[in-house]
């Protein structure tokens, strides 16, 4: 793992040389790293399908009309069902 040579490792104590860490701590800082880069691409795929909600609504929107509104009563009113449940 001398990749890590020069990396370090802050916290509020100070900055720590990643080469000098135990074998575990090395994998453990690689294993952040990673699900680090992994965190950063699920923000952007949320920011991605969060953007496409937004235009799916405003195609939906702009299609609206009054004549496709339903009446608050018929809305609320419960829907008869042909199952049999027990």
């Amino acid at each position: 793992m001398s990749d890590q040579q020069g990396w370090t490792y802050t916290t509020e104590d100070g900055l720590y040389a990643v080469d000098k860490f135990t074998d575990e701590g090395k994998s453990a800082f690689i294993l952040l790293l990673e699900t680090d880069k992994e965190v950063a691409t699920l923000r952007k795929t949320m920011a991605k399908l969060e953007m496409a909600l937004r235009g799916f609504n405003g195609v939906i929107g702009q299609q609206l009309t009054d004549d496709m509104l339903v009446e608050e009563e018929a809305a609320e009113e419960p829907v008869e069902s042909d199952s049999h449940e027990i």
